[in-house]
């Protein structure tokens, strides 16, 4: 064998340990990358896993006792009710023992006793009363009505006052009717005799200027009907003439319209209105028109409770004379205010 092909195939064998040791290294790197690609995947399903599970969750449900607390309170409720109707009982006190052991009472002569009214302290509280307000407010909080009966016409009435006209026109027709102003004052003392304790009343006498009982309508008690009548004999006029010191209006204006101002603010629910229709302004001898009275009783009349009823009692002026007074037209006075008209004398 030449030298060249023993040479050649003595190198063989080294290039195939060559080979085999490559071989061995990449299969060692296979399975060193399987390894990795093994572990890698089992991690990530590791992770996986325990991502989706659920955490564990420490509740308790809620405890109600609620047929526990109802039984309490209809326990409280019928205790309450036990404690309620159990009576209080009293042990009843006796003193039997006390008078079979006490002394007989001394004898005392006897004494007539009479109690002193004084009249005039009792007067001059009313009159305070009336001057401060309070009379009017208390009546209107326990009023009693009285059946009256003035001049003919028949009221039943709680606050009411009497407005007569006093001037010598109203004088002469009383008497060509065969009315005396006496007799007048008479009958007004028997109607305050028979009212009510409760009722309230008062009386204004007028002729240009005006006078009053009172400022305020008074109860009917026993002392002020004394009074009522000690001042409708003393006061009352009768000579168709006004007294001295008798009252204008606020402005100093006299007539018809101030003075039924003036009864308005004692705040009736009756007025009887005696005249003869008559009445005169004050800035001279014009008679005052009906329309003006109309109008100042309607603004009045707003500023009570509720309307006051209006009697006209009329005393014709025989002269009938025709200057544009009132007069017969009195009627509408009374019937513009649910009142009655009377007209005496002079058919």
């Amino acid at each position: 064998m030449p030298d060249s092909l023993k040479a050649r195939y003595q190198q063989r064998p080294s290039h195939t340990d060559a080979k085999r040791k490559q071989a061995l290294w990449v299969s060692l790197l296979q399975a060193l990358v399987v390894l990795v690609l093994l572990l890698a995947c089992a991690r990530f399903v590791t992770v996986l896993v325990l991502s989706f599970r659920e955490e564990p969750v420490f509740s308790a449900p809620k405890t109600i006792y609620l047929p526990q607390r109802q039984l309490e309170h209809q326990m409280a409720v019928a205790e309450f009710q036990n404690a309620a109707a159990t009576p209080a009982t009293i042990p009843q006190l006796t003193t039997q023992s006390l008078l079979a052991s006490a002394p007989a009472l001394p004898s005392l002569p006897e004494v007539n006793f009479t109690p002193v009214e004084n009249d005039a302290l009792i007067s001059e509280s009313d009159a305070l009363f009336g001057q401060s307000g309070l009379m009017g407010a208390l009546g209107a909080l326990s009023s009693q009505a009285s059946s009256v009966s003035f001049l003919g016409i028949r009221e039943e009435a709680s606050r009411f006052v009497i407005v007569m006209d006093i001037s010598g026109s109203v004088v002469n027709s009383a008497a060509a009717s065969g009315v005396d102003f006496n007799s007048i004052r008479e009958e007004a003392k028997r109607l305050i005799q028979n009212l009510n304790a409760n009722t309230l009343f008062g009386f204004v006498q007028h002729a240009r200027r005006f006078d009053s009982f009172q400022d305020n309508l008074i109860p009917a008690t026993v002392a002020n009907k004394q009074l009522a009548a000690d001042w409708l004999d003393r006061k009352f006029r009768t000579s168709g003439t006004s007294g001295s010191g008798w009252r204008t209006g606020p402005d100093g204006s006299d007539g018809i319209l101030p003075i039924l101002d003036f009864v308005f603010s004692m705040q009736p629910d009756v007025i009887f209105l005696i005249s003869d229709g008559g009445y005169f302004s004050s800035d001279g001898n014009r008679p005052v028109p009906l329309q003006h009275v109309l109008r100042l009783i309607n603004q009045r009349q707003k500023d009570l409770p509720q309307d006051a009823r209006i009697h006209a009692i009329h005393f014709p002026d025989p002269r009938n004379i025709q200057d544009g007074r009132i007069g017969n037209d009195m009627r509408r006075i009374a019937t513009s205010n649910k009142g009655q008209y009377r007209r005496i004398g002079n058919e």
